[in-house]
């Protein structure tokens, strides 16, 4: 499949392994320990102090920032619903915050360009920020929104041969799930938006009615069937390589996106 290219403005008791090895138990108790304090330690930080929210932890081993780095993201973000549903756990010190907390660069660089790429999908995304905000770099709302934007595309007819049958299977499952879902009514309540808002409604003339007789699309977000959670970012220079179709230019930055199961 060929990129796609998506700007911000077009979208309306476990084990620890070190190098495939078990800890000792003793020295895994001691830093899960230490681990545990300095991230209370943190956390506390940034209770106490808001003006730290415009300026995300960053993941010393990925360079990025906390909000999505792999394998902890600490928002919730189901990826069939726009950004605005998203929320943090009420525990996470950012509980009670929405979407608007994101407006933060993704990396100290600041990139303006980078790549998604799965192991779970198709595709692969180029992300650019809003040209308003251009010289800031991209930041941890634009990467949600285009990825959001991307999956609500429609599949189209190669796509859909190109998968087997047991994949036609579980994109109509995930279909009908979907459409069954009732819409997301998390976020922050300082988004704007108002769940008293009611819809309008207007009466249906034949042609509605014809329309509505028509099968739903299958959109490229019912590729992921169950794994429809946002699961963060890693770095994976080697599948990146070998996800890059021979011939092509060098590809900006590039991101590998993890997908997850709502709990």
């Amino acid at each position: 499949m060929w990129p796609v290219e998506y700007r911000h403005h077009d979208v309306s008791n476990s084990s620890i392994w070190n190098g495939g090895t078990h800890q000792n138990p003793s020295l895994q108790g001691a830093f899960e320990t230490r681990t545990a304090a300095r991230h209370d330690k943190e956390n506390a930080a940034i209770k106490h102090n808001p003006a730290r929210r415009t300026m995300p932890l960053i993941n010393k081993d990925t360079q990025i920032a906390y909000f999505l780095a792999a394998p902890c993201v600490p928002l919730v973000y189901d990826l069939r619903y726009p950004p605005t549903s998203l929320y943090f756990p009420p525990l996470s010190p950012y509980g009670g915050q929405g979407s608007e907390c994101l407006r933060t660069p993704l990396t100290p660089a600041e990139p303006k360009q980078i790549r998604l790429i799965s192991q779970d999908i198709p595709w692969a995304f180029n992300i650019s920020p809003e040209p308003s905000a251009a010289d800031q770099g991209i930041t941890c709302l634009d990467v949600l929104t285009a990825l959001h934007a991307a999956l609500q595309r429609p599949l189209s007819d190669t796509e859909w041969g190109a998968a087997d049958e047991d994949k036609h299977a579980s994109l109509i499952r995930a279909r009908d799930r979907r459409l069954n879902m009732k819409p997301a009514l998390h976020g922050s309540s300082n988004t704007g938006a108002s769940t008293t808002a009611k819809p309008r409604v207007r009466f249906a003339s034949n042609v509605d009615a014809q329309h509505v007789r028509r099968e739903p699309s299958i959109l490229r977000v019912d590729w992921l069937g169950s794994r429809v959670a946002f699961g963060g970012l890693i770095k994976d220079e080697a599948f990146a390589r070998r996800r890059l179709i021979p011939g092509a230019r060098e590809p900006p930055e590039t991101w590998v996106v993890r997908f997850q199961s709502l709990s």
